[in-house]
């Protein structure tokens, strides 16, 4: 979460956070939740960076609302233009990460994440040419700011596969209207935005 930001008076920064923490960074399980990719040093040592854009709105059952509730995120998120700052991964083009997941949510935060989540690398772009490799990812349990169980998956770690032990930290910014989560409640939402693994 970016700091100075009020995700209660921010609900969409919230769904950003969150929903990068739960794609990207604890995969392999219990983490504490990492901070975003901003330190120059961070950059310089980033093995991967890609965009990232939903497919079709990850859906949450029942909808997130104001009101604490047991939620289950399932979402499909594209990876592209992905490069390798290192050079370390330079045979990764792009990227297509699966999660399913459910956490204790409300519209400002979630906790006890439970669930998994796998990435399927291309070497090409768009999701062409060869299966480079399948990587594991756990969710951030310890808790995140933002609606949905999904955002755990954004701040958390590769488990298996390609980059294994290695962080991922996302951003994402809500492509659908998130205003009806204090009202009759959130029950999907488009997201785009970047993914660092480091």
């Amino acid at each position: 979460m970016t700091r100075g930001i009020r995700t209660e008076r921010h609900p969409a920064h919230a769904l950003m956070a969150a929903v990068a923490t739960m794609l990207a960074v604890s995969l392999i399980g219990p983490a504490a939740t990492a901070a975003p990719d901003t330190a120059p040093a961070n950059r310089a040592a980033a093995t991967l960076r890609c965009s990232m854009r939903t497919t079709a709105p990850v859906t949450f059952s029942p909808a997130v609302s104001a009101g604490p509730r047991t939620v289950t995120a399932r979402g499909t998120v594209n990876l592209n233009e992905c490069t390798s700052p290192n050079g370390r991964r330079k045979n990764i083009r792009s990227g297509t990460l699966t999660v399913r997941g459910s956490g204790r949510a409300t519209c400002t935060r979630v906790t006890g994440v439970r669930g998994s989540a796998t990435i399927t690398w291309y070497s090409g772009p768009g999701r062409t040419g060869r299966v480079v490799g399948r990587s594991s990812v756990r969710p951030a349990a310890a808790g995140v700011g933002g609606y949905t169980p999904l955002d755990s998956f954004l701040s958390g770690r590769i488990t298996s596969g390609p980059m294994a032990g290695q962080h991922i930290a996302g951003r994402a910014a809500p492509t659908t209207n998130v205003s009806s989560c204090h009202g009759r409640g959130l029950s999907s939402v488009g997201l785009r935005g970047t993914a660092t693994v480091s």
